[in-house]
């Protein structure tokens, strides 16, 4: 599977921790258990947040 990009970059991880905690709690209210959520960091130092479905095989 490929990774899905949040269109914004934050400036403080803290904020990018609280987007993808949030995608994380929707995607697991709606019954999707498989969800991968990471926040990165760019190299200039702004925070981002990626997702994906882990599909077992």
């Amino acid at each position: 599977m490929t990774w899905v990009y949040e269109a914004r970059l934050y400036d403080s991880k803290s904020v990018a921790s609280y987007v993808a905690m949030c995608i994380r709690d929707d995607h697991l209210q709606s019954g999707n258990t498989d969800l991968r959520v990471q926040v990165y960091k760019t190299r200039r130092g702004n925070y981002g947040v990626r997702y994906r479905r882990d599909v077992s095989v």
